[in-house]
């Protein structure tokens, strides 16, 4: 055994855990392998399986430190004298062969190994205490990891998408595969092989359900109603939470495709093929509600300008029934007739619902409410020329509105399966946009915020070789969902931006149960902090080189990338955030003597900011020195609306206020630092300080000029973030200040603000040291 076997190449600065080499073991014929395990020495075995001789095959991982201790143990057996016992009988006595290991040791599907140029998604089955490791260094080998999880008590399955040679660089570069397998899971099953056997399926799915707690949140679905009553929604739905805006026209669901059953089988579940396809307990962490609020059939048409009315009518019924329970609010319904940045009074109307200022709303801001609605679809078309230019595709309404979050698409599902489709592939690539995924790239980027600001599998289409034809609908690259009419088949697919909408209100939902105290602001805030981009979605970015404009292109059309729900509900060794929710008077009027020598008020102007003194660890990142540490900086607040003539063009007349952040240079004194913000601070007639060039943001100023959520990322040596370590959070002009005559220059606005920090050098710990530094408050002055 030698540092030359079972995969020892190990790139230092994108290994992950222990490093280790991998053994492969066999019995005899007809014996089973015994454990191989040592767990004081880290030694495991994983990956067996049986042989067509009937012997045992299985792969032991060992840390290179402790080789010494397994060949010794082998000597041991080996060296004792006849008629003796042999050391670790038990242990050896079943082996035949013990050789290096390769890719193929740890291979236990009954399909072949995969070619070398093929590429194609793993399943890495992971230690569960090993999990981020494989991650870490998924990531630094620029390798797309699925978000999706099948947990067993042991192990923890992970979907790689590589070729072989990348899997093999992964398994060099992180001590957490106990075996892989190629991943198989597909929509395409349930309806084909299993079509028959669906109800069974569900009924054993619904066996092993963990029903939400009474108290837990809920995503409401705005829709066509919903089948409340299939078994798969009823543990999560209950008939009382089932509404309608018209009484006449029942809460059952109309839709001939059962739109809205669709969508509250992927709040609840996500694609069900994986909960199907699992073993134990299904946790559910959120219930469902549903309103109907789009008529059926048989009703009159409601008009396009009451459409934000019948949306805020809708939204009241569940807030009624159950006034104090916390919940998202999910639409997948847009006006394919009217799409652009410019605000109507639809999207208006969705501002007013989040900010908690729509009709009938008590107290002003006093109900604050997190909204996800679809960014829209990119029609069907046969010919892929029709639809080759996403960019010619915008947004729809009321997708524009400031504070709700839109939600785009995004795919990783690329393997067709369908009868039929021999030689077709994906439209869109592994990780990339889905090709049904509307865009703001057309918006003027000057006044407009960055929408969709993040993305959820959407599906993808089909073309065929040649290029000449396009199909949506495949059941292998569409989703998995529950059926309206279940009592034919329980399952069906779905795919487009609407089951992306119903993901991201599942996971602000799954924010909501972990984390009850924090504010829509906030978890809004996580959802994009947490997101990631794919390695498809970095390497668009990188062809930007630096250029801030196209970078900013490149994100109107995937937002700030994929939510991982593990980044936004903990920070990981090499991953810290810090969460701020804080509340300031942007405006205030003073008094003053007038041209007749009596004390009048003065114009609005700004009032305070907010400084924030950030524990970074310090030595760590020094330590870094030239080594790149990223930082990302989410800063969400909820806007009123004033939808007026000019209010399209003017950022600062639609809302009532803004609010920036900006970072400490590493060369600025912290009373500099203050002094730019803080009038007050500085002596009378004293210049304002001017601030050094901060050109290491990968979107930059212009990214933050409109919208009620800003996020930006910096990248530069550790060392010198060590130094700037102070944020502020600072206001500017909106309605409130601009519009005398409504009297609310002194209303209170609040935020939620995020800074974190992030290495790739999995060998940096640095969260244990802000651990430390965070023994004491983080500091809050204002100014």
């Amino acid at each position: 055994m030698t540092g030359r076997a079972g995969f020892v190449h190990r790139d230092e600065q994108i290994a992950a855990g222990r490093p280790g080499i991998y053994v492969e073991v066999e019995s005899r014929a007809k014996d089973s392998l015994p454990d191989l395990s040592w767990s004081r020495q880290d030694i495991r075995i994983g990956a067996v399986r049986t042989t067509d001789s009937g012997s045992e095959v299985g792969a032991v991982f060992v840390p290179l430190a402790n080789t010494s201790f397994l060949l010794d143990k082998v000597s041991e057996y080996g060296s004792e004298p006849k008629g003796k016992k042999p050391s670790h009988q038990a242990k050896m006595d079943p082996l035949e062969n013990i050789r290096p290991a390769n890719l193929a040791s740890l291979w236990t599907d009954q399909r072949p190994l995969p070619s070398v140029d093929e590429t194609l998604w793993w399943e890495c089955w992971c230690w569960k205490d090993r999990v981020h490791n494989l991650i870490a260094a998924a990531r630094g080998l620029n390798l797309r990891v699925s978000e999706r999880r099948l947990t067993f008590p042991e192990y923890v399955v992970i979907p790689v998408y590589a070729s072989r040679p990348q899997i093999q660089r992964l398994l060099q570069n992180c001590d957490a595969v106990e075996e892989l397998r190629r991943a198989e899971d597909s929509p395409h099953v349930f309806n084909t092989v299993f079509r028959r056997e669906q109800s069974a399926w569900a009924d054993d799915l619904v066996a092993r359900i963990v029903p939400p707690a009474a108290d837990a949140p809920a995503v409401c679905i705005l829709d066509g109603g919903v089948a409340y009553d299939h078994p798969l929604l009823a543990v999560g739905l209950s008939l009382t939470d089932c509404h309608t805006i018209d009484e006449a026209w029942l809460v059952d669901d109309h839709h001939r495709d059962g739109h809205g059953t669709g969508m509250a089988g992927t709040a609840l579940y996500g694609d069900l093929t994986y909960p199907l396809a699992s073993t134990g307990p299904v946790e559910l962490l959120h219930g469902l509600e549903s309103v109907k609020f789009l008529e059926p059939p048989s009703a009159v048409r409601a008009e396009p300008s009451n459409y934000g009315a019948i949306t805020q009518a809708a939204i009241a019924l569940p807030e009624i029934a159950a006034p104090v329970r916390a919940r998202v609010y999910c639409m997948a319904v847009t006006n394919e007739d009217v799409s652009g940045e410019r605000p109507t009074s639809w999207s208006a109307a969705l501002d007013q619902i989040c900010a908690g200022v729509m009709p009938g709303d008590d107290l002003p801001g006093a109900r604050r409410r997190l909204f996800v609605v679809s960014a829209g679809n990119i029609q069907d078309s046969a010919d892929p020329d029709d639809i080759s230019d996403p960019d010619e595709f915008p947004i729809e309404d009321p997708a524009q509105a400031w504070n709700a979050l839109s939600i785009g698409g995004f795919t990783d599902k690329v393997d067709i399966r369908d009868n039929g489709y021999d030689g077709w592939s994906g439209a869109a690539v592994v990780g990339d946009v889905s090709p049904f995924s509307r865009n703001s790239v057309d918006w003027l980027h000057s006044i407009t915020p960055i929408k969709p600001e993040v993305v959820f599998e959407a599906g993808n289409r089909a073309i065929n070789a040649s290029g000449s034809e396009i199909v949506a609908g495949l059941d292998s690259l569409s989703l998995l969902t529950t059926a309206r009419q279940f009592d034919q088949l329980p399952l069906t697919t779905i795919w487009a931006t609407s089951p992306a909408t119903a993901q991201g209100a599942s996971f602000a939902a799954s924010i909501m149960a972990e984390h009850p105290d924090l504010w829509p602001e906030t978890v809004r805030a996580l959802i994009v902090h947490s997101a990631q981009w794919t390695p498809r979605m970095l390497e668009r970015l990188k062809a930007c080189k630096g250029r801030k404009r196209d970078c900013i292109t490149e994100a109107r059309q995937f937002g700030y990338g994929v939510p991982q729900l593990d980044r936004a509900l903990s920070s990981a060794r090499n991953d810290v955030a810090l969460i701020a929710q804080g509340e300031l008077t942007p405006f205030k009027r003073v008094r003053k003597l007038g041209d007749d020598g009596k004390p009048v008020l003065a114009a609005p102007s700004l009032n305070e900011a907010h400084y924030y003194d950030l524990p970074w660890p310090k030595a760590a990142l020094e330590a870094l020195a030239d080594k790149k540490v990223q930082l990302k900086v989410v800063l969400s607040y909820f806007i009123e609306p004033s939808l007026g003539d000019l209010a399209p063009v003017t950022p600062s007349r639609y809302q009532s206020f803004g609010l920036r952040f900006d970072l400490k240079r590493a060369t600025e004194s912290n009373r500099d630092f203050i002094r730019r913000f803080n009038e007050s601070e500085r002596v009378k007639g004293e210049v304002r300080p001017k601030a050094d060039s901060d050109n290491r943001w990968r979107f930059g100023s212009q990214s933050i000029s409109a919208g009620s959520l800003h996020c930006d990322v910096w990248e530069g040596p550790g060392a010198e973030l060590a130094a700037r370590n102070v944020v502020a959070v600072y206001p500017i002009a909106g309605w409130w200040k601009n519009r005398t005559s409504l009297k609310q220059w002194d209303r209170k606005a609040r935020y939620a603000l995020i800074v974190s920090i992030t290495t790739d050098d999995a060998t940096v710990d640095l969260h244990t040291e802000i651990e430390i530094a965070n023994t004491t408050p983080i500091q809050l002055r204002v100014g």
